[in-house]
């Protein structure tokens, strides 16, 4: 089965965040019709949002209100001077003529007086009917009738407030649930507020209406007659929180059947700039713009469903507060510095105190007056600044497009990247992201929802990550299972480390190459059963490999009795030509440890050759496509091999080649105890190598001299005095260890051979071998 692209893997991830960061977009634009998207995915959507808009606000940290606000607050001490809430309606008609004798150029309550204040029980009025003047003299010490003739006085700058007592979305609510064509209740609704509704009207016929997403009032608890009839403006105070509870979008208008509704800080607004709004809607029944009518270049950056973006000050008490007692005193004393304070100041009457339960969420803040949330976007329709979305910088496709094409990217490079370049790589799109995001955009207003693309790359790296670290794994045993058969555990774990160090396939390199051969195995195996032969070979190879593998070395195969071995692949090693004598010399002195041991354990004597040299060959896995292993293959593996061979005819047990010999550090060949023995033609080779022997064995004193001095005579042909010589140097050997030097010997019958038919004149020194 063919195997997907790495990458692929990040799909279904990619998917999601499309699927959140479509139903986020389509809810905000109040076009989400799927109830599945609405009811299980939007909400989770908005969270998500909501908390990365939260984390960008206290990024930015706390700017200060661009107009005059402030916020006369019903604090705690206020209560306790004042007595228990609500106070009676006089104190609110002395508050409100207080504030504006104080210079202050707009009002708006943040509280309703939906039902009459009644100091009389009425048992007692209808007894006072009998008598019309004491009537009169008791009515005088209403509170509602003097809060009328206040809210009458100051009709053009004061702005009441009201809230809905139910409201719906005709689109998503059951009709029964949202009766928004239901006359009798339209009438009630239309007797409270009719008169606050906005100049224009919404354009659009019942059926419309009828599957329409706005927020739709159906009953309203409004200001009682008395105060209504005579009030000019008027405001709703209700506010949507997002699924999370933080309140981060402000509800600009509502409507109730064909009118259209101002927001508490949208009526104010209009009171301060003595201008009114103007909305057009789109073919669907959306808002398409929003502006005020002496604004018609600076549109308001409004959502289609009404809502705008609230662009947080600070935590909470970012406006100016000051407590009703405070404004009673001021008043009283006529005191110049409030009076500088609230002159030409818009100003919003709301409770602080904790018993009365106004408080809300805020990002920067989760327990403030929820007053504050109307100063904020009163402030923001002021000073034109909003929080503009990417739907309204005409940018609505960049989001979502953003989040699938960087998604595929980063998908297919976090793939095909190594670990480390992979995180450097995700920490710099992140950092740039965070700077653009908090820097370039949101500190100048602009909020695109980034969270999504965020998540989406945190879940692709971490994904893809995850997933190479368990391939990576399970290479690893693979890695560890194949080549520990053939590897030094040491060098396993090394390139276990460092895999890029592994080349997979064939690759020219510099390697010392190891033939390993017993002498006589021919012989003495065709006399043993095979159980016995088995097991010898299982010991004496066993020996042998441990050897390989002590000194780093690759173990390539064994052949019959023969080992392979190579040093320099699959690991890099610099000193591979050393590790591969020492290891020679360790096997020659353990082979000589044991051989008394296969002597009476086999009856047999154990020897064997070696022959090494170096060169630059061909390694990897060769072979087919279902079997093949990781050899070496080069003209200097076959001259190892060809070594091994001749180590017969020196009667020497390692011999070697210049090219291993130069690679040797100076001070260890003295402790390889090295000698040139010859200088020879291999079979199938044109070129002379020079042979070296390594012995674990000092030379004896003499035979170097004289051996060398053997060999120039030997190549000026002077064969008697050559022989004469290498006669002195088997001579120096025998005397030190007991037995001639074999190569001596071995030239000894040259000299002879040479003198009765010498070579042709242009002999160069060298023997040519004509056997394996």
């Amino acid at each position: 089965m063919k195997k997907f692209p790495l990458w692929t893997t990040s799909i279904p991830i990619i998917m999601t965040a499309a699927l959140f960061q479509y139903t986020f977009d389509l809810g905000e634009q109040g076009k989400l019709n799927s109830q599945f998207l609405r009811d299980r995915i939007y909400p989770v959507a908005q969270i998500i949002n909501g908390a990365m808009t939260n984390f960008k606000f206290r990024s930015r940290g706390p700017t200060a209100p661009k107009n005059n606000v402030i916020i006369v607050e019903a604090d705690d001490d206020s209560l306790s001077t004042l007595g228990r809430w609500p106070w009676h309606r006089e104190v609110y008609a002395q508050l409100i003529h207080a504030i504006f004798q104080l210079g202050a150029k707009g009002l708006a309550l943040d509280v309703a007086y939906s039902e009459p204040e009644e100091r009389i029980p009425p048992e007692v009025y209808e007894k006072l009917k009998t008598n019309p003047k004491l009537l009169a003299e008791v009515r005088a010490f209403e509170g509602d009738p003097i809060l009328g003739e206040v809210v009458k006085t100051y009709r053009d700058r004061l702005v009441l407030g009201y809230a809905s007592d139910l409201e719906c979305q005709p689109r998503y609510n059951p009709k029964a649930e949202c009766p928004v064509l239901d006359a009798s209740l339209q009438a009630d609704v239309n007797t409270q507020i009719e008169k606050f509704a906005l100049h224009d009207e919404y354009p659009f016929d019942d059926a419309l209406i009828e599957k329409s997403p706005f927020k739709f009032f159906i009953r309203v608890f409004s200001n009682i007659p008395t105060l209504r009839d005579v009030a000019q403006h008027s405001g709703f105070f209700g506010v949507d929180p997002d699924t999370d509870g933080y309140i981060r979008r402000y509800s600009l208008v509502a409507l109730a059947h064909k009118k259209i509704y101002p927001s508490l800080a949208l009526s104010l607004a209009e009171v301060i700039k003595g201008d009114h709004i103007k909305i057009d809607f789109s073919k669907d029944g959306l808002i398409n713009r929003a502006y005020f009518a002496n604004e018609p270049t600076s549109p308001i950056p409004v959502t289609p469903l009404g809502y705008v973006n609230l662009n947080f000050r600070g935590p909470s008490r970012s406006f100016k507060y000051v407590s009703v007692i405070d404004v009673f005193k001021a008043f009283d004393a006529n005191d110049a510095e409030m009076k500088k304070l609230f002159k030409d100041a818009a100003v919003f009457f709301g409770t602080s105190a904790v018993g009365i339960y106004d408080m809300r969420a805020f990002p920067f803040d989760s327990n403030t007056p929820g007053v504050e949330g109307h100063a904020t976007a009163f402030d923001n329709l002021l000073s034109s600044d909003e929080l503009k979305s990417a739907s309204s910088i005409n940018l609505k496709w960049l989001p979502l497009t953003l989040l699938i094409v960087l998604g595929l990217l980063f998908a297919w490079v976090f793939s095909n990247m190594q670990a480390v370049p992979s995180l450097l790589l995700f920490i710099a799109f992140m950092t740039t992201l965070g700077l653009i995001d908090l820097k370039l955009l949101f500190n100048h207003g602009i909020n695109i929802p980034t969270a999504f693309l965020v998540i989406e790359t945190l879940s692709i790296f971490g994904f893809i990550l995850s997933i190479r670290y368990i391939l990576e794994e399970r290479n690893k045993k693979f890695v560890r299972e194949a080549f520990s058969k053939y590897l030094a555990p040491q060098v396993v774990d090394l390139v276990l480390e460092d895999p890029s160090k592994l080349a997979v396939g064939g690759e020219r390199r510099e390697l010392t190459i190891l033939f390993s051969d017993l002498r006589g195995f021919t012989s003495f195996s065709e006399n043993m059963d095979p159980k016995t032969l088995t097991q010898f070979l299982n010991e004496y190879l066993s020996e042998m490999t441990e050897i390989v593998f002590e000194h780093q070395g690759t173990l390539d195969k064994y052949i019959g009795d023969a080992v392979m071995a190579f040093w320099g692949a699959p690991l890099h090693q610099d000193n591979h030509a050393e590790l591969a004598w020492k290891a020679a010399v360790k096997m020659t002195q353990r082979l000589k440890e044991i051989a008394p041991e296969f002597k009476k354990k086999y009856g047999i004597d154990v020897s064997a050759g070696i022959g090494i040299n170096s060169g630059v060959v061909s390694v990897g896995n060769m072979g087919s496509k279902r079997i093949f292993e990781y050899t070496v293959i080069g003209d200097h593996v076959n001259l190892a091999s060809r070594l091994e061979s001749l180590t017969r005819l020196y009667g020497c047990d390692i011999l070697s080649t210049q090219e291993s010999f130069n690679l040797i550090p100076d001070a260890l060949k003295k402790e390889f105890h090295c000698r040139v023995l010859d200088s020879v033609k291999v079979k199938g080779k044109k070129n002379a190598v020079e042979v070296i022997q390594i012995s674990d064995m000092p030379i004896a004193t003499g035979l170097t001299e004289n051996y060398a001095a053997a060999k120039a005579e030997f190549q000026k042909r002077n064969w008697d005095r050559a022989k004469e010589l290498f006669k002195a140097a088997s001579d120096a050997q025998k005397n030190a260890t007991g037995h001639e030097d074999p190569t001596s010997e071995v030239y000894i019958q040259r000299c002879e051979l040479f003198k009765a038919n010498p070579p042709d004149e242009n002999w160069d020194g060298s023997i040519e071998m004509r056997q394996k």
